[in-house]
């Protein structure tokens, strides 16, 4: 009995630190102004204090967030979850702030120093993910590039598949080339360049995948007790499990909501209903838009990567929807979401 009880403390404490991992944002050593008249007020407590800068009015001072305990975590992951679950897990709100959905696909620049005096290159691809037969297309930036060129390596061989030169314009360097149906599903770009007499080299992450489905476009929204529902039609390659994400908009183009849903779906023409409910509707006006559409056929097995789909539209506009159609019942959490709270709850109040 003992070892069961060991076991399942162990279990539990590994939840709070993979949750604590998935919520808590990084907490670096702040160093921040303050004046002299408050530092007694101050709910940091200070660990240095460093020297007062002229006049004496202002004293620099290093903060060291104090020490977090395995209850404060798994508290304010109960909290997040808390907030989360006023919302359901299809219809949720969506702000500026939430880069990662807004921009799914975006491709961060990469930029490395040429010399010791600060001068650097960058290289870009216009997004991570393609999908057939999409052209891909990089840009090359920074001064004194003398030559440039673009090499597509088959990373699981180190195989060349291709090269294709940059060309300069008035401001970078460009390049593109056609995708092919059968690339490797692990590719990257290797940008080659002489800049200043050296021999530069960035690489350069991407996918090419085969679409697996096509969003072909919506059916007109229609209500469903506290949802706005809102009919995809898909051709699908492939059956099994689908995970269709969009983004929802309001008149003004700014986010409402990310819409998810998942279903099991057949070969051939299907469908699948994204629901964005009352709760992130309240105050908004229309026409709304969605966009931002994501077609993931999820893996059937371990081991087994995802595939993506394509969309035939960049975006739907949904008109002519009554809010006040409906329902205000509050979002009420299924007992499964329900009963993760409570576990954390309890793992917060150290039961």
């Amino acid at each position: 009995m003992k070892n069961k009880s060991l076991l399942k403390r162990i279990a539990a404490m590994a939840i709070v630190v993979v949750a604590v991992w998935l919520f808590w944002p990084s907490m670096p050593e702040q160093v921040i102004m303050v004046n002299k008249s408050t530092i007694s007020t101050a709910k940091e407590k200070p660990t240095r204090l460093a020297q007062k800068a002229l006049g004496g009015e202002t004293t620099e001072l290093a903060v060291i967030p104090e020490k977090i305990t395995s209850n404060d975590s798994a508290t304010l992951v109960a909290q997040a979850y808390a907030a989360e679950l006023n919302f359901p897990t299809y219809s949720q709100p969506l702000s500026s702030n939430d880069f990662d959905r807004l921009q799914p696909n975006f491709f961060n620049p990469q930029s490395i120093p040429v010399d010791d005096t600060g001068t650097t290159i960058s290289a870009e691809l216009s997004k991570y993910r393609y999908t057939y037969p999409e052209p891909v297309f990089a840009t090359l930036s920074g001064e004194n590039i003398a030559f440039a060129e673009l090499v597509l390596v088959d990373l699981d061989s180190g195989k060349s598949l291709l090269t294709r030169k940059f060309e300069q314009d008035e401001n970078s360097w460009t390049v593109q080339f056609d995708g092919e149906r059968n690339f490797p599903t692990q590719l990257q770009a290797t940008v080659k360049a002489q800049v200043n007499g050296k021999n530069i080299s960035i690489a350069l992450a991407l996918k090419y995948v085969d679409s697996v489905a096509t969003l072909e476009g919506f059916d007109p929204a229609f209500n469903q007790d506290a949802d706005m529902v809102l009919k995809a039609n898909l051709t699908t390659r492939d059956k099994g499990l689908y995970r269709v994400r969009a983004n929802l908009f309001d008149a003004n183009q700014q986010p409402i909501a990310h819409l998810v849903s998942k279903e099991k779906l057949s070969q051939g023409s299907s469908s699948i209903e994204l629901k964005a409910h009352q709760s992130v509707l309240q105050g908004r006006q229309g026409p709304f838009y969605l966009s931002t559409f994501s077609i993931e056929l999820m893996s059937p097995a371990p081991g087994t990567p995802k595939r993506y789909g394509d969309s035939a539209i960049n975006q739907f506009e949904i008109k002519n929807f009554a809010l006040s159609s409906l329902s205000d019942v509050p979002y009420k959490p299924s007992k499964q979401e329900q009963q993760r709270l409570q576990l954390l709850q309890n793992m917060a109040q150290g039961r």
